[in-house]
């Protein structure tokens, strides 16, 4: 988290949003409906976390903290809508500062900021049929309802998909979205359900940050490994879990009178396998 921290206090990043919101100051002052409100509250969350997640893939917001910036950007958003037209831009620095100060203060106060500078990785959103290929999907039985971990703010695979004639389609992120189905959490503070699901995906999201818990023996690994169970006891019976990269270690442990492993080799480097997890008995 602290290098987002950083790159936040960065007098350069600074400059850049007085800048990005003196050039776009009308967009505020036009707001006249809840509505409105909500989606520009909205868009400048999603923005702020596009920022971060970039800036280090690792970072998982509490849905305390995601309640807390999305009534800041409200916040802000009604602040800019009484700035009168004819204003310098004095006015719009002074809002930011202070809207800047509070953001930093509520980032440092996320729950799950644990270790989390102790590697940075930048991350990028891939395209559908990307991510189809890489998790081998078209070699699997995929059974609905289908939750896709981690789907980005696009959630392009699961918009592939649809293309592909599924419906019964959901998806879990950081981001906000006016999507039906897509819910903006945390896999820590999301429930899965048992036997609720016929496929869960996840893409470089919950099995590579685990992975991450273990290499670096953070505080978090009891976390990932009871959230890991928990995934697999929502699966029905019949139902698969598909993921990359694997976690070999963890998957040696599984009971294998009650789940089938199928690995798909992506590169020369096993640790990158694609896995498919398969409940076959309660």
């Amino acid at each position: 988290m602290q290098s987002v921290i950083d790159y936040l206090e960065n007098e350069t990043t600074k400059q850049t949003i007085i800048r990005m919101i003196g050039e776009n100051l009308h967009l505020y002052q036009g707001i006249n409906t809840e509505e409105k409100i909500q989606s520009l509250t909205g868009s400048l969350y999603n923005y702020l976390v596009m920022e971060c997640v970039q800036n280090n893939q690792y970072i998982s917001l509490s849905k305390q903290t995601i309640d807390a910036l999305n009534a800041l950007y409200r916040k802000l958003v009604l602040h800019l809508r009484r700035i009168p037209a004819d204003d310098d831009v004095s006015l719009v620095e002074h809002i930011v500062a202070q809207h800047r100060v509070q953001l930093i203060a509520i980032l440092r106060n996320n729950t799950y900021n644990k270790r989390q500078e102790q590697l940075f990785i930048p991350c990028a959103e891939y395209t559908g049929l990307f991510q189809y290929q890489l998790l081998h999907l078209d070699e699997c039985v995929l059974k609905q309802p289908l939750l896709d971990v981690g789907c980005g703010r696009k959630h392009q695979l699961l918009s592939y998909l649809k293309e592909k004639g599924f419906s019964d389609l959901f998806g879990i992120d950081q981001y906000q979205s006016d999507e039906t189905g897509i819910l903006c959490s945390n896999w820590f503070e999301y429930h899965f359900l048992p036997s609720s699901w016929g496929t869960i995906l996840a893409h470089m999201s919950f099995s590579n940050h685990f992975r991450r818990s273990l290499i670096t023996g953070g505080p978090e690994d009891g976390l990932y490994r009871r959230k890991y169970q928990e995934i697999l006891d929502s699966l029905f019976v019949g139902g698969c879990f598909i993921y990359t990269p694997a976690i070999k270690t963890v998957e040696a442990t599984l009971d294998a009178s009650k789940y089938s492993i199928t690995y798909f080799v992506n590169l020369e480097d096993r640790n990158l396998d694609t896995v498919c997890i398969r409940k076959i008995r309660e």
